[in-house]
């Protein structure tokens, strides 16, 4: 594995945290980051985190994008 592949892949994931945490700071914590960052780790958040990681694992793979 490349530094480049590991990159690319630890970019990706953090970015899919990220918006998950911002959906849920946004929707369902009503502004309140500590409660966010609870709803992000519970079951669901990471699952949700899991699953936009891997649709954009394979919509980038789809578009021909990587080495």
């Amino acid at each position: 594995m490349t530094a480049y592949l590991l990159g690319n892949l630890i970019g990706r994931f953090v970015l899919s945290y990220a918006l998950i945490w911002l959906l849920m700071f946004l929707m369902l914590s009503r502004l309140n980051w500590r409660d966010a960052f609870k709803r992000t780790h519970h079951w669901s958040g990471l699952v949700a985190t899991t699953t936009t990681f891997l649709i954009g694992l394979i919509a980038a793979q789809a578009n021909g994008a990587g080495p």
